[in-house]
């Protein structure tokens, strides 16, 4: 008898165990909520933060769609300021500007614009904004264009050290004027500190 009391209680705990470990499924933590949890103490682990500032230089290519001599290449060059909003956003005030030989003429392009930059990972990140164009042809006299502009880029993070970063950059400018269009395509190598 003791032996069938004692194999019943014993049976009856183990279906107890059992229930209780099928009643509580295995879940994990979402990565984004203990990467914000990681945050939420007052010492912030991303090494992105404050005022931004980047610097970028590289061969460029233009193209203008019905303004004349607007089509060449030559050295570009990007300039940005700006602050960093979160550890994967960072607001830009930006400059980008091409200049080459064109003929007889000296051509000057430049993308004054207001946007931001996206860390999609740690190191690749993708950058845009929208504001004012202009360009310049030096020849015989000057003639001078303004209209609007934007701007595209993608980037990699080649080195990191704190808060600056050697970068290889691909940026894409459009420029749209009362007579065309101007289109420019530079690869650059930036240096960026936040």
């Amino acid at each position: 008898m003791r032996a069938a009391v004692a194999l019943a209680v014993g049976l009856g705990l183990a279906g107890a165990a059992h229930a209780d470990d099928a009643a509580e499924p295995v879940s994990h933590p979402d990565p984004r909520a203990v990467d914000q949890a990681r945050e939420a103490n007052l010492e912030p682990e991303s090494v992105r933060e404050g005022f931004a500032f980047g610097i970028a230089i590289g061969p460029s290519v233009q193209l203008g769609f019905g303004v004349g001599d607007a089509t060449g290449g030559g050295g570009g060059f990007n300039l940005r300021f700006g602050t960093v909003a979160s550890p994967r956003w960072v607001w830009l005030l930006e400059l980008a500007a091409t200049a080459y030989p064109h003929d007889d003429t000296a051509n000057q392009s430049s993308v004054l614009t207001f946007g931001g930059q996206l860390y999609v990972r740690e190191a690749f990140w993708l950058r845009g904004g929208v504001g004012f164009a202009s360009f310049t042809r030096r020849g015989d006299g000057t003639d001078a264009f303004r209209g609007l502009g934007g701007l595209g880029a993608g980037g990699f993070d080649l080195v990191r050290r704190g808060g600056l970063a050697l970068s290889v950059e691909a940026a894409t400018t459009a420029a749209l004027y009362r007579d065309g269009m101007v289109l420019g395509l530079s690869t650059q190598l930036g240096l960026s500190w936040y």
